[in-house]
């Protein structure tokens, strides 16, 4: 078989395994995380609250950039930033039985941008 054959069968079987693709699609979501980070630190300083409702963020980053069509990207980048940023963005249940999302307004934005751009 020609080696141009090979390399193309090489990368479609590769392509093809879950947790290759699981992977790639992990790094793609953390390549986007400084500038994610961006659209919503600036949220929350707009609205002047450190707490909102997960669903509300959602709601408000898919009305405000209709480049954004797919809820999971988002969610997994949310997921993702506090996987990495703890500090900064974390989860906690409300009574109501709500997820909020609670941020950390002392954080340095730029050294948390910094550490998002090199978790690539």
């Amino acid at each position: 078989m020609p080696p141009r054959i090979r390399e193309k069968e090489r990368r479609i079987s590769l392509e093809l395994d879950p947790a290759i693709s699981q992977a790639e699609w992990r790094r793609k979501m953390i390549v986007c995380l400084p500038k994610f980070f961006d659209t919503v630190y600036f949220f929350f300083q707009s609205i002047k609250r450190s707490v909102i409702t997960k669903e509300e963020l959602m709601h408000k980053i898919i009305a405000g950039h209709k480049a954004v069509v797919d809820r999971r990207e988002i969610e997994e980048q949310l997921r993702l930033l506090q996987e990495l940023v703890p500090e900064w963005i974390y989860e906690k249940a409300a009574s109501s039985g709500d997820l909020l999302l609670c941020v950390n307004k002392i954080s340095s934005p730029e050294l948390i941008r910094t550490r998002l751009a090199e978790a690539e």
